[in-house]
């Protein structure tokens, strides 16, 4: 396996699409850095033109659009029964998108069965929708008694027993007006530096966004994608997607997170003796029936370094994380552990 800087390929790679990009759609933005997250969405597969030519920045998002650009994103490939939502009709092109969608736990339908397919998405429907699969919390403690202090500020959740702090929506005028149900989502994708408000410093949290408002998101969130098999030693600033197998970290140290997304398989990436903020694990899930647990002596991904968290999000995951040291660890149901050493 050829090793090679990751930092040097996606300079040239971005230097020569951004030329191609800026040349390819006459409606880009204006403002440089609303430019250089429609690049980076284009080029990373976020986004896509349209056959006229224009990539339409101020254009709505429907919800089966963003179905289909986040089973894209995080390459998504295993589907679910979606038979139940009778506004899903299986002969519709937006079908697959969203069994996909549903499967990987971003989208889960109103209290009616509906997905609206056709209906654009808010700002807090796509932040509910990225909180989730990109495992993006605000702060939060487990309340194990009844001596927690419950305020305006904070949400509770009963399910998982967290007290959740939503206090970074009170820098906006209108963070009061986010609904309830979206209040910890919106909150974990404002205080993980997701979004910090529009033009006019308002979250809008039921005003439609737009592609270039969600490519700007989406590049706050993700800076860098590894799409080539290889060994990385380094890696540049900001948050980075695994999304191909056979990659393997060696020794990188990072301030930043890691994603290993959906496309990922079993065995098909290696992490070695590396720092990072956080792993999110979403891929390498052991083959197996979905009524059974993982092997543990089959592991889908064997982390080793200092993490200040783990997090293994979704099911079917079996992990070995023996060799790693980490502040906190979470891993869903139907996951099976190899435990490491906690660092308080």
């Amino acid at each position: 396996m050829k090793k090679f800087s990751f930092f040097s390929a996606v300079l040239a790679i971005s230097m020569m699409f951004t030329a191609a990009v800026s040349a390819d759609f006459p409606d880009m933005p204006s403002d440089e850095q609303a430019a250089k997250a429609i690049t980076n969405a284009v080029s990373n597969g976020i986004l896509s033109g349209y056959d006229d030519g224009l990539v339409r920045p101020d254009a709505n998002i429907t919800r089966a659009e963003m179905a289909s650009i986040i089973t894209r994103a995080f390459g998504a490939s295993k589907e679910a029964d979606i038979s139940d939502f009778s506004d899903v009709p299986s002969d519709m092109w937006y079908h697959s998108a969203f069994s996909k969608a549903y499967a990987m736990g971003a989208f889960s339908g109103d209290d009616q069965k509906r997905m609206n397919p056709k209906n654009n998405i808010t700002f807090q429907e796509c932040f509910t929708i990225l909180s989730q699969v990109f495992d993006l919390l605000p702060p939060y403690t487990v309340v194990r008694d009844n001596s927690a202090t419950f305020s305006e500020n904070t949400v509770f959740t009963p399910a998982n027993s967290r007290l959740y702090d939503v206090s970074c929506l009170n820098k906006y005028a209108d963070g009061s007006s986010v609904a309830d149900w979206a209040k910890v989502f919106v909150a974990g994708v404002v205080a993980n530096g997701g979004w910090d408000g529009d033009e006019n410093g308002n979250l809008s949290p039921a005003d439609y966004i737009s592609r270039g408002q969600f490519a700007q998101v989406m590049d706050n969130i993700v800076k860098n994608y590894i799409d080539t098999p290889g060994t990385y030693t380094e890696l540049p600033e900001g948050n980075t997607m695994i999304r191909c197998n056979d990659v393997i970290l060696n020794g990188v140290s990072t301030e930043s997170d890691i994603f290993i997304s959906d496309s990922v398989e079993q065995g098909g990436i290696g992490i070695n003796d590396i720092t990072a903020n956080r792993i999110v694990v979403r891929g390498c899930a052991t083959e197996t029936d979905e009524e059974e647990n993982p092997v543990n002596d089959n592991f889908g991904i064997v982390l080793s370094g200092k993490f200040n968290a783990i997090r293994i999000i979704r099911p079917y995951i079996s992990a070995d994380v023996s060799g790693a040291k980490y502040s906190t660890l979470y891993s869903a149901e139907k996951t099976s552990v190899n435990l490491g050493i906690f660092e308080q």
